[in-house]
């Protein structure tokens, strides 16, 4: 069984050159390396990637005019793309962040695989940069500003309440409430924010790619797509050509303002799946974000795109 795995592994004979050599038949080989491999004499194991591609990065850099890009080779279903470039981004965001700095959260799926995949940060102020959005714990911003905290100095702050409130008055009360208008006023202090992005467009898959959408009201969803909302982060639409669409809806919005955002030094966003180059180009044209973390498709997807240099190059 080890010469025959040897020969067809290694050296690649075929099961009839192996048969023929060792005088068997073509059958038994077969069956004996289905026996090597449920024995565990044989494991086999996909390379789903995780490596940098430095020459893409830089292209995607200059392309977008942000101050840097990380693109990773990544294989797989979106599910397991999207966990490899949140580890990814994990291990840069872990050597990034200083002591004593303010680290600013977002939410999503590929922050969570990023938040999982540290095992230590310095010693950081950690800050939720938006409210709750809905009822996956797993995956709200609370939980990963918890898990960011008690790897890096168990200092956190987060908003208790929703990312989104249908009336405005009881979201501008909301945010008047002293411990979330504290939190709203330590935006200033950021030095660093991981944020996903969120996208209208649907995934490759069919899923969509913003949980954020379709939790809103299906009146208010139409409002945001008829005025052009192509991208979203920390709940503020984008259009395309990175002005936000729907100003009006920012009222209703209990999170980092754009404003606020833009003043943050170093912003990371991190992003999967080709059907989100749109709204990254949004976003750079916005001038939000200076730093991008992402797959190589979803890069290659970018650089079809027109070269853009944000008005507020990060």
């Amino acid at each position: 069984m080890l010469e025959i795995c040897r020969r067809y592994y290694l050296h690649d004979e075929s099961m009839v050159s192996i048969g023929k050599r060792l005088e068997i038949s073509r059958f038994k080989v077969a069956r004996l390396l289905q026996d090597a491999r449920e024995t565990g004499l044989v494991t086999i194991s996909l390379h789903s990637g995780g490596e940098d591609d430095d020459a893409l990065s830089l292209r995607v850099a200059r392309h977008l005019g942000l101050r840097r890009a990380t693109v990773i080779e990544a294989f797989g279903t979106p599910q397991e793309v999207r966990q490899i470039v949140g580890v990814r981004a994990g291990r840069l965001l872990a050597g990034a962040v200083q002591s004593d700095e303010t680290l600013g959260l977002g939410w999503g799926r590929t922050l969570v695989h990023m938040i999982e995949s540290i095992e230590r940060l310095p010693n950081v102020q950690v800050l939720q940069l938006s409210g709750a959005v809905g009822s996956n714990l797993s995956q709200s911003p609370i939980e990963l500003v918890r898990k960011a905290a008690l790897i890096g100095g168990n200092n956190a702050k987060t908003i208790l309440a929703p990312l989104y409130i249908n009336d405005p008055n009881v979201a501008r009360v909301m945010r008047s409430q002293p411990d979330i208008a504290e939190v709203l006023e330590l935006f200033e202090s950021v030095t660093t924010a991981a944020i996903s992005v969120g996208s209208f467009v649907p995934a490759s898959d069919g899923s969509s790619n913003n949980q954020f959408l379709p939790l809103l009201p299906e009146s208010v969803r139409n409002s945001l797509l008829a005025d052009g909302a192509i991208a979203e982060i920390c709940g503020t639409p984008y259009r395309q050509d990175g002005s936000i669409a729907n100003r009006d809806f920012l009222q209703h919005i209990v999170a980092i303002t754009p404003e606020q955002l833009s003043r943050v030094p170093r912003v990371i966003a991190v992003a999967s799946d080709p059907s989100k180059a749109e709204a990254i180009w949004a976003l750079a044209r916005a001038g939000v974000i200076s730093e991008l973390v992402i797959d190589a498709d979803l890069a290659e997807s970018i650089l079809a795109m027109p070269t853009t240099a944000p008005d507020n190059s990060r």
